[in-house]
């Protein structure tokens, strides 16, 4: 038996007495889909259990962050698994890492501060699109861009501005309008391909075709404007493959082994069991890297790290003085990587649609 058994098993609503052994157990933890274990072959209870209670807490979390935005007048989107979690048919089965959230440039220090001051505690992680932040033991990503600078111009173009493509839900809360949530879901899924992504992303567009109102012709639109007709087909194919039903008639039916077997080989977060996972993680542009993380173009990142000084035009090259010299202190073997990393896999990208 294989995880997608498991997921097929439970799509189909069926119940399965398979002899289970630990590394199955251990690859379907891999995968993060261990709350599919009750449901389908009616053991490890404990786990479903477990997500029960920390779904609610995430909940909790995203109400009192919403109260907050809401009597402080920042505008905010709530995305990925914060959203994708109330279309699953029972919202426990869809495990996740964080609230991931989005909220303008111009309010990302207010935004930051009221967290804080709130009792969210920032972390050190370094990232060109979010800030990290914690609470109770929850993870919460505040992000000021949507993507790192070295993604594809057409996926900073489409996002670049984030509330044009929402509708208003409640006070300041905005929802993605449901082709950009699912076009967004698709360019995450797609970034993290380059290092491994499990099976599990497969269970969240199955739910977004079946509970989404989309407007094909629109979506065929923006997935042929990201450039990612070919992912969109291998997607279309595998939720097939998994579930019966083949949401998009306008696609072809084509065999999905290859594609199938690379989600299995890798966790849910890009540990791997096969070779494929020891390439180095190369950004794709470098040049457009270089300048948003070295040089600080990306004003979001400015702003996040040096607040006071960020937003002023004549303090940046004292912003950039000591940005250089923060990276040769803390980040020097990242940034050594990233200038001599070279990409291998291109033949294997194309075939994935990436």
């Amino acid at each position: 038996m294989r995880t997608d058994d498991l997921v097929r098993a439970y799509l189909k609503n069926e119940k399965l007495n398979n002899e289970i052994n630990d590394a199955f157990i251990k690859e379907v933890i891999s995968q993060s889909l261990q709350t599919l274990l009750f449901p389908v072959l009616n053991i490890k209870r404990e786990y479903y259990i477990a997500w029960v209670k920390k779904q609610e807490e995430f909940y909790l979390l995203q109400d009192e962050i919403t109260n907050l935005f809401n009597q402080n007048q920042i505008k905010h989107i709530y995305f990925k698994g914060t959203e994708l979690s109330k279309i699953y048919d029972d919202k426990y089965i869809r495990t996740r890492g964080d609230i991931d959230f989005y909220v303008s440039k111009e309010d990302i220090d207010k935004a930051k501060n009221l967290l804080t001051l709130n009792g969210y505690v920032l972390d050190n992680e370094d990232c060109m699109h979010h800030l990290g932040l914690e609470k109770n033991g929850l993870n919460v990503e505040l992000h000021f861009n949507m993507f790192d600078d070295d993604v594809s111009k057409d996926w900073l173009r489409i996002f670049k501005d984030p509330f044009s493509l929402s509708e208003k839900y409640d006070g300041y809360r905005y929802k993605f309008k449901d082709e950009y949530h699912f076009l967004y879901c698709m360019m995450h899924f797609a970034h993290h391909l380059r290092t491994g992504a499990g099976i599990r992303y497969m269970l969240d567009f199955y739910y977004m075709m079946k509970k989404y109102n989309l407007d094909y012709s629109l979506l065929h639109k923006l997935i042929d404007e990201a450039k990612l007709n070919r992912l969109y087909l291998n997607i279309c194919n595998l939720v097939f493959d998994l579930s019966g039903i083949f949401f998009d008639e306008s696609q072809k039916k084509e065999d999905i082994g290859f594609f199938k077997d690379y989600l299995l080989s890798y966790g849910i977060h890009g540990y791997s069991n096969n070779e494929t996972a020891h390439a180095a993680s190369i950004h794709s542009n470098k040049f457009k890297y270089l300048m948003g993380r070295v040089f600080l173009i990306n004003k979001g990142y400015r702003i996040s790290k040096y607040p006071k000084m960020g937003r002023h035009i004549l303090l940046y090259p004292i912003c950039v003085i000591c940005h250089l010299f923060y990276l040769l202190t803390h980040k020097l073997g990242k940034f050594f990587k990233f200038i001599f990393g070279k990409n291998k896999n291109k033949s294997l990208y194309d075939r994935l649609g990436i």
